[in-house]
């Protein structure tokens, strides 16, 4: 059986649609939205930093880590917080796998914010470089989760993805620039944008990360860090002709100052993932905000 820690959320939630089509999957959030829309699934309520790891493993194989209470943020205020709300429960969630004897874990890290400033396509094996508490925590994780496969013979596999994008499962929230972007123009209300709207990311659908994290749970080889994304970068203001584009109604924007964080050219090399596991992004992010919108309009 496979464990989906934040199931509940965005990428957890599409992931636990996915692969309970095929098998048992045991749900772990603070709560569930979804009513009975899902069959298979076993669910577990409860605090990410207050739980019985070894209670929720009885029975799993396979852990799937989508927990984070964080985002990019400027300054290390909330540094403390995120160490007892991010990794130390992950640590513990490690030393429950390693007495359960749960050899497989899947962590979704970032691939937006985890190599800093990138002067090209960012590959795995590139320095990576956090500059926000955000990509810190993300980065040590990643070293906790290499270090039980060193010494504890657990298999960790690392999933740098993009900015993913698409309808939000929760109906209060929207996830990325794309969506929040998207109901603003359609509302004719303004958009803010921290800096002048040249900074690039790698926006990815939803559907192919999935279909991305599927590929790399079947695969077998020896490798165990993957970015995840199209390949290529958009602009803010490139995003924002297509949403204008394809809804046919023009953006307001405001421009604020450029928060510290914001990384202004964010780019992934996706070479490897394709060469070992045979995922390749198929939508560009024009036929993605397609997609995105066709899916919203028929909601």
């Amino acid at each position: 059986m496979i464990l989906v820690m934040g199931g509940n959320g965005f990428i957890g939630y599409n992931l636990v649609k996915r692969f309970a089509q095929k098998e048992k999957v045991k749900v772990f959030d603070r709560t569930w939205t979804h009513g009975s829309e899902c069959k298979n699934v076993e669910l577990e309520m409860g605090n990410f930093q207050h739980i019985d790891f070894e209670k929720i493993l009885e029975d799993v194989d396979t852990v799937f880590h989508f927990i984070s209470s964080s985002t990019p943020f400027d300054g290390t205020d909330n540094l403390q917080a995120d160490i007892e709300e991010n990794l130390l429960p992950t640590v513990r969630l490690l030393d429950a796998m390693r007495k359960k004897k749960v050899k497989k874990i899947f962590f979704v890290s970032s691939g937006g914010t985890i190599y800093g400033e990138c002067t090209g396509p960012a590959r795995e094996t590139d320095k990576i470089s956090p500059e926000c508490v955000y990509a810190a925590q993300k980065a040590w994780i990643e070293t906790s989760v290499h270090l039980y496969e060193k010494y504890d013979d657990i298999q960790g596999y690392i999933l740098r993805i993009g900015n993913p994008y698409g309808l939000e499962i929760n109906k209060k929230k929207r996830q990325g620039i794309i969506p929040i972007f998207t109901e603003k123009i359609i509302k004719g209300e303004s958009i803010e944008i921290w800096g002048n709207g040249e900074n690039r990311r790698d926006y990815i659908y939803i559907d192919e990360v999935i279909d991305a994290i599927e590929a790399v749970y079947s695969y077998r080889g020896e490798y165990r860090i993957f970015n995840v994304g199209t390949g290529s970068s958009c602009s803010t203001r490139e995003i924002i002709e297509q949403i204008e584009s394809v809804v046919g109604k023009q953006a307001q924007i405001v421009y604020g100052e450029r928060r510290k964080c914001d990384l202004q050219e964010s780019q992934l090399d996706v070479s490897l993932i394709y060469k070992e596991c045979g995922w390749k992004c198929k939508l560009t992010v024009r036929q993605g905000i397609e997609m995105y919108i066709k899916k919203l309009k028929a909601k």
